[in-house]
């Protein structure tokens, strides 16, 4: 005869067989309802912790579940390096039972970012496409006077927000991620949330180039400086070869000239677009709205004309040094000024037809801070390229493109002013000028393009000193264009009459000055 207790553990393993396995638990929810967060958390505790089939389960990177003692403290690292800590008073809490002795379980579950359906702004994006799902015992836990503490490993992320999704409408199952509740800190490694509640948690990231509010004040200081001077020397380049020119101007000024101008629209229409977008004007939506298109699409142009006529001067040097004796083109400035004004302007119209320019955010960091509570924004706002495809092609794809060429061709240059120089009758007296070389070489390489290429490695761990760079040297090339123009239109004296009959030497001078 059965007594009493044997008849009791028969029905709490009659009730456990009865309950699904915990594989089952995600798929079930999806398919009875489009709020299925909610059933998960409902159901994911009394399942059995044996999984249906072979496999893993649809859509989870892991998952851990197993019983606590409700009167410590618990600890645990997913297999994905996630670091969870549970204060005792989570613990209690998820339970209607109150004795230290009791214990109740706690699930963990990794889920795959693509299975919550939730807009996100367009420059963030869940950190490692991954969501922590945390679950202690039946009842909801919230309002914790001790966090609990989520420790999330990154690689070069800069910033951060910790977020727990919060369901909106169960009949459609529409939510949102929210920071209501939980703070965040950062070391190299990882963004510590602490949250007052248990929930599906996750970290937004930006993904564009993220900085702190002093670096952001300081690059912006450092570019309306470098763009306000650009402006000026390029115009007063202009200026004074208009003044200063005698006769018919050569090829190679008129190329110069040519980039001279693109970088003053570029600098120009720069400076006007970020003070046109920023907050200070007060422009009307309407108008304001289309203004800032056009001056989307006219930056867009500049920029275009800028790396055209890079790649033209990459081409002419080519012209000069490696084609010395068949330099000879019908009408060549005119085909050289139909593809370097061309080429972009059917660019940006194409763009303008897609309705891609407008108001931009160009980098945005969001970070509540523990102490406060308060979210600090960085954000730098522009007349700009909306499409992130469109500028990927048109302007990170053209700008690899013309480096390329213009490194090709510098490294031409470095080459045959090696060889000439060694080859010199006066080779010893040519070594004492290895610094006018390298000041050539400097000027050559600004014309070429080879700055821009910094902005390959603004990416990373080199992503600020990166962008100091990249800032100084190219919000200041039109003064570096006008210094070259002075050493182009200045001859200076021989050195030595040994030096004025090389004719190796000559012809150097010749094609550099130029």
């Amino acid at each position: 005869m059965i007594n009493l207790q044997h008849f009791l553990l028969l029905l709490q393993v009659a009730s456990i067989m009865s309950q699904g396995p915990c594989g089952d638990v995600l798929n079930a929810c999806m398919k009875s309802t489009p709020a299925w967060q909610s059933c998960y958390e409902e159901k994911v505790i009394p399942c059995r912790s044996v999984r249906s089939g072979t496999g893993p389960i649809e859509g989870v990177f892991d998952f851990f579940k197993t019983d606590v003692d409700t009167d410590t403290d618990f600890e645990h690292v997913t297999e994905a390096g996630y670091a969870l800590y549970l204060p005792p008073e989570a613990l209690r809490r998820s339970t209607a039972l109150r004795r230290p002795e009791d214990s109740t379980t706690m699930a963990l579950t990794l889920f795959n970012s693509s299975l919550f359906r939730v807009d996100v702004d367009k420059n963030e994006t869940i950190l490692g496409g991954k969501v922590l799902s945390v679950k202690v015992g039946k009842l909801a836990v919230r309002d914790l006077s001790q966090p609990v503490r989520i420790s999330f490993t990154h690689a070069n992320e800069t910033g951060g927000r910790c977020v727990y999704y919060e369901v909106l409408d169960d009949a459609n199952g529409t939510g949102r991620w929210s920071t209501e509740g939980c703070v965040v800190s950062r070391t190299n490694t990882t963004f510590v949330c602490s949250c007052s509640h248990l929930s599906f948690f996750a970290v937004l990231v930006n993904t564009e180039v993220s900085i702190d509010p002093a670096n952001a004040l300081t690059l912006s200081y450092i570019s309306y400086i470098g763009c306000g001077l650009s402006v000026f020397f390029t115009a007063l380049t202009i200026l004074m070869h208009l003044c200063l020119r005698k006769g018919r101007t050569d090829h190679s000024m008129a190329v110069h000239l040519n980039l001279t101008g693109a970088l003053f629209f570029l600098h120009l229409f720069f400076l006007v677009s970020a003070l046109w977008a920023g907050p200070g004007l007060g422009l009307g939506a309407d108008w304001g709205g289309v203004a800032c298109q056009a001056l989307g699409l006219l930056l867009h142009y500049a920029l275009l004309a800028t790396f055209t006529w890079m790649a033209i001067e990459s081409f002419h040097l080519y012209m000069l040094l490696v084609r010395v004796f068949n330099i000879y083109v019908a009408k060549y400035l005119l085909k050289l000024g139909l593809v370097g004004w061309g080429v972009p302007m059917v660019t940006v119209i194409a763009c303008a037809l897609n309705q891609t320019y407008g108001r931009f955010s160009l980098q945005m960091e969001r970070n509540r801070g523990a102490s406060t509570g308060t979210e600090a924004e960085v954000k730098a706002d522009m007349c700009w390229i909306r499409r992130k495809d469109v500028s990927y092609i048109t302007v990170t794809g053209y700008l690899g493109l013309v480096f390329l060429f213009g490194a090709v061709m510098l490294g031409v240059m470095v080459a045959k002013l090696r060889r000439m120089r060694t080859k010199s009758a006066v080779y010893q007296e040519h070594k004492r000028r290895l610094w006018r070389d390298c000041l050539t070489l400097l000027g050559m390489g600004c014309i070429l393009g080879i700055p821009w290429g910094l902005a390959f490695v603004t990416y990373g761990p080199l992503s600020l000193p990166g962008l100091y760079l990249f800032t100084i040297l190219n919000g200041l090339q039109g003064v570096f264009m006008f210094l070259w123009f002075l050493a182009s239109t200045w001859q200076p004296c021989k050195d030595s009459s040994s030096e004025a009959n090389d004719p190796s030497t000559q012809k150097m001078e010749t094609s550099f000055n130029n």
